[in-house]
């Protein structure tokens, strides 16, 4: 094995690496989208092929690592409650009418 020793970093040379990762941070990641082009880039997705991006979210939530994982299995649960409570409502309403 050989001796290796660890870089021998003057404090200039530290406070020059301080004053990057600061900036950075300040920065935030320099790829990050908005969220207005986000959403438009999964609607205009959604709206051009909207079998292949079903597809593809069922995909992503199987996975489960991303964040939207979450967002994606409720509105895969919304599409069959929703109808069904709007269904109850109508038909408490037209029984609340008729009586």
């Amino acid at each position: 094995m050989s001796d290796t020793k660890p870089p021998d970093l003057s404090s200039e040379d530290l406070e020059t690496l301080e004053e990057v990762r600061t900036a950075q941070d300040r920065a935030g990641p320099p790829e990050e989208l908005e969220s207005g082009e986000l959403i438009e880039a999964e609607l205009g997705r959604l709206v051009h092929h909207p079998r292949a991006e079903t597809v593809r979210l069922k995909r992503v939530a199987a996975d489960g690592e991303q964040g939207s994982t979450p967002f994606i299995e409720l509105v895969l649960v919304a599409r069959w409650i929703v109808p069904l409570v709007a269904v109850v409502v109508g038909i408490m309403l037209l029984i609340y009418y008729k009586a």
